[in-house]
């Protein structure tokens, strides 16, 4: 039985599309059924008219298609994933796609197959959009919890050095109660965030097709409820999307590692700024605050793991010294760059860089 032959009875019985187009003739040698059901087409109609299977693609989805064309074009598989707009319904779809070469080892054909991820696309989404929640809802607790617990402590501390030397001796117990209690709380607290942060790093980078300005606002929206702190957050971003190959669940940890940051070191009354901008193939991400800055010689140490170079926060906050390690960590693993400008008094603004296409 030729190949195209078995290919083509797997396709009838598979909701994958299996596909092969000869690039000479520029038609389908192989187009199963499933790819109907896809684009929500007529088989018939995409043999005839090829080029209608490129009209629910967005510009920016097109961009991304013809980068990916070259590089199958040039002999290299390719693995990506786009998004469609169909019947008002939005469509994710996985492409695998390979080159075929003659005896002579020119590109003569192009194969693969597409599968429809809307539904798996969706509860990804979902996890991301409750973890992106979950780390920020994290920092802010912690954040608050730990300025409380401070005093607490150094109350409980100036109660046990009144009493310690008088005869209320129940009293001196008590208040040690209460300090190892607060201790034991602000530790737990501050295992727990870094553990989180230092797990990241090892799981593997998973980047897809991410709308950063709307990936900021999601993760920026709990704060700006202004529910569990007080400092404004200002947004300034492009009106229109800005679509990058991303791995989410990283960038949101780095995004909200920095606003945890800038809330520790910004009075209560204090501005963050976050803006967002395409400059060439990368993404400038300027986060900036108007806090008490960082002294000139710490400067130099900031990402530093266990650094000297970490504070207290306004509130009492005690530095885990791996906070903007791990964003360091996580902007290079994505191919980019993270640097500080910051004076004493006088705000910092940390620059992050990305790649727009992996």
């Amino acid at each position: 039985m030729e190949t195209d032959k078995w290919i083509e009875q797997i396709g009838q019985q598979s909701k994958k599309a299996f596909f092969k187009y000869n690039l000479s003739h520029q038609h389908f040698e192989v187009l199963t059924d499933a790819v109907a059901a896809i684009w929500e087409t007529a088989l018939d109609q995409i043999r005839q008219h090829p080029e209608i299977l490129l009209d629910p693609l967005a510009a920016e989805e097109r961009d991304a298609l013809d980068r990916h064309a070259k590089q199958v074009l040039a002999g290299t598989p390719v693995e990506t994933t786009f998004r469609m707009e169909i019947g008002g319904k939005t469509k994710f779809v996985c492409c695998d796609v390979y080159p075929i070469r003659n005896e002579g080892g020119a590109v003569v054909a192009v194969a693969g197959v597409i599968e429809d991820i809307t539904q798996q696309r969706r509860y990804q989404d979902y996890l991301t959009e409750f973890a992106q929640r979950k780390d920020s809802m994290l920092e802010m607790v912690s954040h608050d919890l730990s300025g409380p617990l401070a005093i607490v402590r150094s109350v409980a501390g100036l109660l046990r050095e009144e009493v310690q030397n008088s005869t209320k001796q129940e009293v001196a117990k008590f208040t040690g109660i209460i300090e190892d209690a607060c201790s034991n709380c602000t530790n737990l607290i501050n295992d727990l965030l870094s553990e989180e942060h230092l797990r990241s790093p090892q799981v593997y980078v998973n980047k897809t097709r991410v709308d950063l300005v709307e990936a900021v606002r999601k993760i920026t929206e709990p704060y700006q409820q202004g529910l569990l702190v007080s400092q404004q957050i200002e947004l300034d971003l492009p009106p229109e999307p800005l679509v990058m190959e991303l791995d989410q669940v990283k960038f949101s940890q780095i995004l909200i590692n920095l606003i945890s940051n800038s809330i520790k070191f910004t009075h209560s009354d204090g501005r963050i700024q976050i803006s967002v901008r395409r400059e060439g193939d990368e993404m400038l991400l300027e986060h900036r605050d108007n806090g008490i800055g960082i002294p000139e010689h710490l400067l130099p140490h900031v990402f530093d793991r266990y650094t000297a170079a970490g504070r207290q926060g306004l509130k009492g906050e005690q530095s885990r010294g791996l906070g903007l390690s791990i964003v360091r960590n996580l902007v290079e693993l994505q191919g980019g760059t993270i640097r500080v400008e910051s004076r004493e008094q006088g705000g910092t603004v940390f620059f992050l860089r990305l790649p727009l296409h992996g």
